[in-house]
């Protein structure tokens, strides 16, 4: 993937050469709503296009979003697919105490526990849905208490250090290291107060919550025999704004909150991986690790032939589409780098 940003205006214009070296004219606005597309490798209808095809066109697509946003600053990727905005909710939940943890992650705990008939669940399951079993994914979004300029900020800093980056990856035991918390929650503490222009010591710890503002109730989602996908939506905190980042797990049996909350963060990490995969580059390489991430993306790389199969844990991989990420490609270059905090 490449991609050269061609002109700005009211729209964004950009050349982007995808995997396949077909290239696609693509302009957008601000908020990363595609106004144009052309291209002269596939068909233009989608239903015409081979499977490889359409992942091709769809790679083009979330790579020039991508590629606006780092280049340009602009909040151009949905929310919940922003790897920025799942390291920041990663960064939250990892270092948290048991008992903070237990306030925003019991009620997966207490749920989980009640399908092994050790609880009672706090969740009222839609009717005729299993709850586990037949694509039954449990879902909650946490929002983090920074503005979205320091998020970028944070992340490209982390990104480009790698001892913290080897902290957020032992943290939730990637490559069977022990989890650790409080080794890194200084360096952290140190790099959010100066993302956001603030005094170390006027900001809470982090193990108690100091980037995790507020986590929404608990989402069902499920897909029926059609293969139709619906959502129960749980209560949402009353912020006005979207979340960071979207928990999706299946169910499994934690022995205790703080295995739930490793397990929690160790699938944001590859959520974090999937969003670079799907827009066909790859993740930086602390998170080139396996493990189901987002559920979108574990489907398509169960459909799809052009994508290994990520999600599972003992898959052998043969890319991670290095020879296809453009020099760069991680650097967060706003026109504008003013960051702020939340009042």
């Amino acid at each position: 993937m490449d991609a050269i940003i061609t002109g700005e205006s009211e729209r964004i214009g950009l050349s982007v050469i995808d995997n396949n070296d077909v290239e696609h004219l693509i302009e957008m606005n601000e908020s990363g709503k595609i106004k144009y597309h052309e291209q002269d490798g596939y068909s233009d209808d989608p239903s015409e296009r081979t499977r490889a095809g359409n992942i091709h066109v769809n790679q083009a697509r979330r790579f020039a979003k991508y590629w606006v946003y780092r280049k340009r600053g602009y909040d151009t990727i949905p929310p919940t697919e922003n790897p920025d905005r799942i390291i920041a909710a990663a960064i939250a939940l990892t270092p948290l105490e048991p008992e903070t943890a237990e306030t925003h992650l019991g009620g997966f705990y207490q749920h989980f526990q009640s399908i092994n008939g050790t609880a009672d669940s706090p969740v009222e399951m839609p009717e005729g849905v299993p709850e586990q079993g037949s694509g039954t994914v449990y879902q909650k979004d946490i929002y983090v208490g920074l503005e979205d300029e320091t998020l970028g900020t944070i992340a490209a800093d982390i990104l480009a250090d790698p001892k913290l980056m080897e902290l957020v990856s032992k943290s939730v035991g990637v490559g069977g290291e022990t989890p650790v918390g409080a080794e890194f929650v200084p360096t952290f503490k140190e790099l959010i107060a100066e993302a956001s222009d603030r005094d170390p010591d006027s900001l809470p710890s982090l193990s108690e919550g100091l980037l995790l503002e507020a986590t929404s109730g608990i989402h069902v989602h499920w897909d029926d025999p059609p293969g139709e996908y619906h959502t129960q939506w749980g209560d949402q905190p009353d912020l006005g704004r979207d979340p960071a980042a979207r928990i999706e797990i299946f169910p499994f049996e934690p022995d205790s909150i703080t295995e739930l909350q490793a397990q929690v963060a160790r699938h944001l990490l590859c959520q974090i991986r999937d969003c670079y995969l799907t827009m066909g580059i790859a993740p930086p390489e602390q998170f080139r690790i396996l493990g189901h991430g987002r559920h979108e993306a574990t489907g398509l790389y169960a459909s799809y032939d052009i994508y290994d199969e990520y999600f599972d844990p003992n898959a052998e991989i043969d890319t991670w589409y290095v020879e296809n990420t453009p020099e760069g490609a991680y650097e967060h270059e706003p026109a504008n780098k003013t960051v702020q905090t939340k009042a």
